[in-house]
């Protein structure tokens, strides 16, 4: 049975769910419209009700990859690797993975990535709609003078 994240808060403007470490990861499975069953893969915008981007984990054992190169209509994605070595193909070029490191694909950068490590390779992946960050996070934020709960 796929492992199913533990819904942890739910309000007008906080939802929250446990999900597990990165070694965990394995348990969760996506039902691929293409590809069938894809264990180690699950995306977070449904269960946390995401509305400005997509967010997924992943998981791959060593000498598993994805199946084909992709790319998107719109959205560009951010690759931040947490655990493994890999490599990943933009384009037709090879770029190293490990611990920390972080990969911007533009949408339509043809990509790809395996693990060829001898751990699981465990990525977190970001995707948003190309062109529409209008404000960093310095410029958006608000400190607001309240006092903090803790």
């Amino acid at each position: 049975m796929a492992r199913q994240p533990q819904p942890l808060v739910q309000s007008a403007n906080c939802s929250a769910a446990d999900f597990g470490s990165p070694a965990q990861w394995r348990g969760f499975i996506l039902n691929h419209p293409r590809r069938g069953e894809v264990p180690g893969k699950t995306f977070l915008g449904q269960v946390l009700g995401l509305t400005g981007m997509e967010v997924s984990f992943g998981s791959m054992l060593p000498g598993e990859g994805s199946p084909a190169l992709h790319a998107h209509k719109q959205n560009e994605e951010l690759y931040l690797f947490l655990a493994g070595e890999g490599e990943m193909q933009v384009d037709g070029e090879r770029i190293p993975l490990r611990p920390g490191t972080a990969v911007r694909v533009a949408r339509d950068g043809r990509r790809a990535w395996r693990a060829t490590g001898r751990e699981a390779l465990a990525f977190l992946v970001i995707q948003a709609k190309a062109g529409s960050l209008e404000q960093a996070t310095a410029q958006d934020g608000i400190v607001l003078d309240q006092p903090l709960a803790w």
